[in-house]
């Protein structure tokens, strides 16, 4: 792994509607946050702290009154330069993805949580560990491997080291809480190795194993209770339940077997039924149309007949003409006196004729009619019988299903009864079979152990993994000369260090700042050579306590620290921490006198603490 992502700090800003905006800024080597007590040097720490995710507000002191928000530059891996926005009164950021030093009226911004949610995207914790490349990792937090998601906030106590942390006689790794610890060392195990723990399979510890199979051997028992009752209760010949239950099966089987042949005979003859009754109807309609022509029939023979006659009349008349013209004329009735032309005897022969042939044609077609009534009168006779027949049909179609529908009802009955009875036997069944259940799983309860220890997970780090960051912790206080053989190990069965035999918390407070700025020191260049995830920046709160002024110190100092004292120890501490640059972004904040050449080792912010000198301090007046 080469090339882990860092974070760097751009800048911190304080601005306010009637207040001039002050700000400190950082350059990405060594910073040196340099002034006299109570100029805003510890408040400092405390708003980088609050501006990535603290929960604790910012001291309430009388020189940021006016001011309203913070804002804090960085430089990320992945979105470039941006500035996190937040009221001081706390509540979610505001992130610009641009380097500004003003509140003013960004419009390009986006709205960050100050609650870390591993499910969501949209708070300041997972986007700060999205630029890490540290989502959805995750960190057991009790000794029996119950694990919760990495915050940023996990990270932040190798980022930001406080006064009161500094001294601290805890361990570097841990806060001293002992509900937290499992977790903490956890942390210290991703850094220094680049694994969580998303692997580890949670076991549950003895206490809570007897509490979860107490509990559910009580549940069990509840259960038990409830079912006996209702066997008592509903089944009094429980034992008897599964003969019965066979015995219903076969019954269930045979009625069911004689409803469906009902059903099935009872859907055949409705079936025949409606054939019957539409080719009913059908005959019925033709019978209907058979009538209607034969009155139709009975009318065109009378037409036939009518024009028959009246032909016949005119080849008559046409006879009586031919023999003779002394007689009324056949056509006009004219008298022989009163004739004043006669008629042409070609005339008369030609109407003659013409009667003759359309008489001829009359009779053709009463015939073909008289055939067609002949035919009707067959095909009436025939449909009268098919209906009859269709008729009777009909009739033992409708006696079969009143024969039929009444004994598929009463098998649908016997079913329904039978169900309702199997159904019972059933539950009663169900019961038995749930009690012999519970039994059994009582009795595997019963029998559970809890997980021994030996196949407990083993969390922590390697301790190859201790012991190569022990050296490196050894080569930091080498290189700040630090007094001693500066052999460096973990303490057994602890997370912090024993340096040439002695605890390290069993030194004075001054020692313990220094040991601990070399824990924090250490552990940026670890990461950094071997390209494990670490914040990329550490900001040390007053690690050179022990070059404090013993006259104006309260406490006197320990012959350790005298000893420390001595040394030049703060010169080397310095020219390494500008040497390590390329690894990391650091922040050292204190009072005590400063090398000579410190200005050429790193940034320098002085708070001088003298009006009209320079810069006052964070604010325009004296942090109170």
């Amino acid at each position: 792994m080469t090339g882990a992502p860092r974070i760097t700090l751009s800048h911190l800003a304080f601005t306010g509607n009637e207040k001039a905006a002050v700000e400190v800024r950082f350059d990405r080597g060594l910073n040196i946050l340099h002034g006299a007590s109570n100029t805003g040097k510890t408040f400092t720490v405390k708003a980088i702290d609050f501006m990535l995710g603290g929960t604790t507000l910012l001291p309430d002191i009388g020189e940021r009154i006016g001011y309203e928000k913070a804002l804090l530059g960085l430089h990320l891996p992945k979105t470039g330069d941006a500035t996190l926005v937040r009221s001081l009164a706390g509540g979610p950021f505001e992130l610009v993805e641009a380097l500004v030093d003003s509140a003013g009226s960004q419009t390009n911004y986006r709205q960050l949580s100050a609650r870390h949610d591993a499910n969501k995207e949209d708070n300041l914790s997972q986007f700060l560990l999205s630029e890490l490349d540290l989502v959805q990792r995750q960190i057991a937090s009790d000794a029996n491997a119950k694990k919760r998601s990495l915050s940023f906030r996990d990270l932040i106590r190798y980022g930001i080291v406080d006064e009161a942390a500094i001294q601290s006689e805890a361990s570097p790794v841990e806060s001293g809480q002992f509900a937290l610890t499992t977790a903490e060392r956890s942390v210290f195990k991703l850094l220094l190795t680049g694994q969580d723990d998303s692997a580890l399979v949670p076991v549950v510890d003895r206490r809570t194993f007897r509490t979860s199979s107490g509990a559910k051997i009580e549940v069990l028992d509840e259960m038990l209770v409830s079912v006996n009752e209702e066997l008592a209760s509903d089944f009094p010949d429980a034992e008897q339940l599964a003969a019965q239950s066979d015995a219903l099966e076969k019954t269930w089987a045979a009625v069911q077997e004689e409803a469906q042949t009902a059903q099935h005979s009872i859907r055949e003859a409705m079936a025949e039924k409606g054939r019957l009754a539409r080719a009913i109807f059908r005959r019925e309609q033709r019978r209907g149309e058979i009538q209607i022509n034969f009155s139709r029939f009975e009318q065109l023979a009378d037409v036939y007949a009518s024009d028959i006659r009246r032909l016949e009349a005119i080849e008559e008349a046409g006879f009586v003409l031919a023999l003779g013209g002394d007689r009324p004329c056949p056509l006009c009735g004219a008298t022989p006196d009163d004739q004043n032309h006669s008629h042409g005897l070609g005339d008369i022969k030609r109407a003659r004729g013409a009667a003759e042939a359309e008489i001829a044609k009359i009779h053709k077609q009463q015939k073909d009619l008289e055939i067609t009534i002949a035919q009707l009168d067959v095909e009436g006779r025939e449909i009268a019988k098919e209906l009859v027949e269709l008729g009777r049909t009909l009739e033992r179609v409708e006696a079969e299903l009143a024969t039929t529908a009444p004994a598929a009802a009463e098998a649908k009955a016997r079913l329904d009864e039978i169900l309702s009875v199997r159904d019972h036997v059933r539950r009663g069944l169900a019961l038995i079979q749930q009690r012999q259940s519970l039994l059994v799983r009582k009795e595997e309860i019963a029998a559970l152990k809890p997980t021994p220890k030996a196949d407990r997970p083993q969390l922590g780090v390697p301790s190859q993994a201790l012991h190569d960051f022990a050296q490196k912790v050894s080569e930091v206080l080498e290189a700040w000369q630090f007094p001693g053989k500066r052999h460096v190990a973990f303490a057994d069965g602890a997370y912090d260090l024993r340096i040439d035999g002695k605890h390290r918390k069993d030194n004075g407070k001054g020692v313990r700042a220094v040991t601990h700025a070399a824990f924090k020191v250490a552990l940026l260049l670890y990461c950094g050579e071997r390209g494990l995830p670490h914040p990329g920046f550490v900001v040390l709160d007053t690690p050179l306590l022990t070059y404090r002024d013993p006259i104006k110190s309260k406490d006197p100092l320990s012959s350790d620290e005298a000893a420390l004292r001595n040394t030049s120890l703060k010169e080397f501490f310095f020219e390494h921490l500008s040497s390590i640059a390329p690894h990391g972004q650091i922040v050292v904040v204190e009072n005590v006198d400063l090398p000579a050449n410190i200005a050429s080792l790193g940034h320098l912010e002085v708070f001088t603490g003298e009006p009209g000198n320079d810069r006052f301090g964070l604010f325009p007046h004296a942090v109170q």
